[in-house]
């Protein structure tokens, strides 16, 4: 008698799944549902406190930059005003100044005065002109001769003088002949340039 050795399978797990009584199946297939479900769950909470932090980040970036939007509008608003008023307040002052055309004018004004008041003049140097950016100045060395009031009424004039552009400096008396004094001194004019207006405050 031939005998023959049966090799024994092991079922499949599909198999072994296949042939459990309906109510396991039911109770696995419930327990797969949940864990599925649960797994869903996380995922999408994970996913929703990414999203809500994303839009915090987002929502604090944009507070941040309406707040600096805002401070940056106000100071434009604040230095505009204060430009406005700044060059009104230039203008005022530019108009107190000459041109050019009219130094000649101012010059004789000064020689005129010392005549009026008396006075010799010894010399009357105009120099070059000292370029600044909206206007330049023009440095006079004048020496004259006369009496102490002839001399005071003289200074008084030329710091009277319209528009405010002489300015004295480097002011010497000298004993010359009897009452007479010798004065020496500086008179520098100012006066405007063609680019004046066009200062940026």
């Amino acid at each position: 008698m031939i005998m023959r050795n049966v090799i024994a399978r092991k079922k499949s797990s599909f198999t072994q799944l296949y042939l459990l009584p309906p109510i396991l199946k039911l109770m696995l297939a419930l327990l797969v549902f949940i864990v599925i479900c649960t797994i869903g769950i996380i995922i999408l909470k994970n996913q929703s406190t990414q999203a809500m932090l994303k839009n915090k980040s987002r929502e604090a970036f944009l507070e941040k930059e309406i707040t600096v939007q805002a401070r940056t509008y106000g100071e434009v608003m604040y230095y505009s005003k204060n430009t406005k008023i700044a060059r009104q307040e230039y203008e005022v002052l530019l108009k107190q100044f000459p041109p050019a055309s009219k130094t000649g004018d101012l010059l004789s004004s000064i020689t005129k005065l010392g005549t009026e008041s008396g006075l010799k003049f010894i010399s009357f140097r105009p120099q070059n002109e000292i370029m600044g950016k909206y206007y330049a100045s023009i440095p006079v060395d004048i020496s004259v001769v006369g009496k102490f009031h002839e001399l005071a009424q003289f200074l008084s004039g030329i710091a009277n003088l319209p528009a405010s552009v002489v300015v004295v400096n480097q002011l010497t008396f000298e004993h010359s002949t009897g009452e007479l004094l010798t004065l020496n001194f500086v008179a520098t004019l100012y006066h405007t340039l063609p680019n004046s207006t066009e200062v940026k405050v």
